[in-house]
């Protein structure tokens, strides 16, 4: 919008407001004296140029921040940058706003479209905000009390990769129950899946507990659903795609970087419904966004983060804003959203940021990245993190979320190739250390018992008998089962060579071949028919007849068989004989 139309909008007690602050203007009071005078004034290279160099420097970095925003001034993200916005002289009425000379550049927060072109020479480059971390993790924090609480570190990188292939391995052996309403694996699904993780839960779990009151396992199972690894219908259950099989027999990094962008980018589970304390949600006038909008802004703000440092959470929160991945949880004008009692819980400015967006922030970080190894985290219990609020609101609870006490994180090398900060995956540790040493005999001993997983136990009994004290024995049943099952020989033999210590004694690598071999010499020749016939004289006739014995063998004296596929053309043949297939 031009200058002259958005000062034609004004009221004439606005205007002269503007005029105060223009030597020449004082004195007129017609409107189109107000503005003809106010427009000569900001839209004349000279005399703008005064004003420019009147204003203060914080109202020249609002300017600044304007022009290269297209314009749009953005009060929530220049305040979380600089501190403050531009100061304004106390009015005599606490509703009335003195006008200071920021508002001949920026009305209602906007640039006016002709006035742009005109500041090119006058602004300045933007100031750009550069997030730090730190290199080694803090210890404690100090609570809003001033006391210290010790911080908890979870290093998450081959715990999550280590937890995400237990979990699909779980659903693979459909040993996770389901909700058949939601989908949702059960609470006994999700005990199933804490003994299956690599160390426990983030938070330790009372004696009674229910599936949403923990993390990883929740974490994961969202995940996995969200992202397409796993899928729920009612009529097969919880079971894997195509890309959670690939990555549970590969765990091909390509594959997990596909579903963590779908995850990122169209997943439609509201991280908002882990916030407990929030209420509202489903209230009759809450309108929410879609979450895979909140949820790429969060990412996309993480791709802009140093990697291998502590971030500071409050620090990522004033990143967010000043780097425009602020968003809306809510489409409608006015919040529906509490905590505690509605008449004394309505969430406003700071608290709403607080208590919504941040925990919001917090549980993608926290449930799903940490969860799958992406982010290393500095927590502490939620009960000490004291967040504001509260009692404010008549809040019983001492906290409001599961995530209160997140404190910092660090992007790891996981969460640096996932998030495109890294063109490929380094480990930080070798992900496939030397486990055992295995004779010529196909005898299998352990060698380093604490670098053992319970996956690599698992894919280690997949393919050997336990015998005792961490004996094994390599068995050709339990090798062509885990074929059979979906494993290829390929991958037998790289989990084979990968983890012993040293090449594979020649004898092995025989034995494998020749498992190889034996497991082509039977193959499955599609689906039969048998037909019974009354007597072994009508069987040698179809025998010898011209187009049955095409098809047909014979199994004993009054048995035949048949491609399941060639029913039909029995069928036919038989009625020109005269005969039929019984039902």
């Amino acid at each position: 919008m031009e200058l002259s139309e958005i000062l034609y909008q004004k009221t004439n007690r606005d205007l002269q407001q503007l005029t105060k602050l223009i030597e020449g203007c004082r004195g007129a009071t017609r409107k189109d004296d107000l503005v003809r005078c106010i427009h000569r004034a900001v839209m004349t290279p000279e005399s703008l140029r005064q004003l420019w160099r009147q204003l203060d420097d914080l109202s020249k970095k609002a300017v600044a921040a304007a022009y290269h925003n297209d314009g749009e001034f953005n009060a929530s993200a220049f305040e979380a940058q600089y501190g403050q916005l531009p100061e304004r002289p106390q009015s005599k009425w606490s509703w009335e706003q003195q006008a200071i000379l920021l508002d001949l550049f920026l009305y209602d927060g906007q640039l006016p479209s002709d006035l742009t072109p005109l500041l090119e020479t006058l602004v300045p480059p933007p100031d750009k905000f550069q997030l730090h971390g730190l290199a080694d993790a803090p210890e404690v924090v100090l609570t809003a009390d001033g006391y210290e609480v010790e911080l908890t570190r979870a290093e998450t990188e081959q715990a999550g990769l280590h937890d995400l292939t237990a979990y699909l391995r779980l659903v693979a052996q459909k040993e996770l129950n389901t909700s058949s309403s939601t989908g949702n694996t059960t609470l006994a699904g999700i005990k199933k899946i804490i003994k299956s993780l690599l160390t426990n839960d983030f938070l330790p779990l009372p004696s009674t507990y229910r599936a949403n009151h923990t993390i990883r396992p929740f974490g994961l199972d969202i995940f996995a659903r969200e992202s397409g690894l796993a899928a729920y219908n009612k009529r097969s259950g919880l079971h894997l795609t195509k890309a959670g099989k690939g990555f549970h027999r590969t765990q091909n990094l390509e594959i997990l970087l596909e579903a963590f962008e779908t995850w990122a980018q169209q997943g439609s589970f509201d991280e908002l419904s882990r916030i407990s304390a929030v209420k509202g949600q489903k209230s009759k006038g809450t309108r929410l966004t879609r979450p895979a909008s909140r949820r790429e802004a969060v990412v996309e703000a993480l791709s802009w983060c140093p990697v291998n440092v502590w971030i500071d959470i409050q620090d990522f929160y004033r990143a967010i804003q000043i780097w425009h991945f602020d968003f809306d949880v809510e489409t409608t004008p006015y919040s529906s959203l509490y905590v505690g009692y509605r008449d004394y819980g309505m969430l406003y400015g700071n608290s709403y940021w607080t208590v919504v967006k941040g925990l919001y922030i917090n549980a993608v970080l926290w449930e799903y990245l940490g969860s799958i190894g992406a982010l290393d985290l500095l927590y502490t219990d939620p009960q000490d993190a004291c967040l504001e609020g509260p009692s404010n609101y008549y809040y019983d609870d001492p906290y409001y979320s599961l995530y209160d006490g997140l404190k910092y994180f660090r992007i790891n090398n996981l969460g640096a190739y996932l998030l495109g900060q890294a063109g490929e995956y380094v480990p930080a540790q070798p992900l496939e250390p030397a486990l055992f040493a295995i004779t010529p005999d196909m005898q299998v001993a352990i060698t380093e018992p604490d670098a053992l997983t319970p996956n690599d136990q698992r894919r280690l009994e997949s393919m050997a008998v336990p015998l005792k004290n961490g004996q094994y024995r390599l068995d050709a049943q339990r090798v062509l089962t885990a074929v059979e099952e979906g494993d290829d020989w390929q991958q037998v033999a790289e989990f084979l060579s990968s983890r012993h210590s040293g090449h594979l004694p020649e004898e092995v690598l025989f034995w494998l071949e020749k498992l190889q071999q034996n497991s082509q010499a039977f193959k499955n020749g599609g689906p039969a028919l048998l037909i019974k016939v009354e007597s072994a004289d009508l069987a040698q006739m179809a025998m010898a007849d011209p187009v049955l014995q095409k098809f047909c063998k014979r199994v004993d004296s009054k048995t035949l068989v048949i491609p399941a596929n060639r029913v039909n053309a029995l069928r036919k043949r038989l009625k020109e004989l005269e005969y039929m297939l019984a039902l």
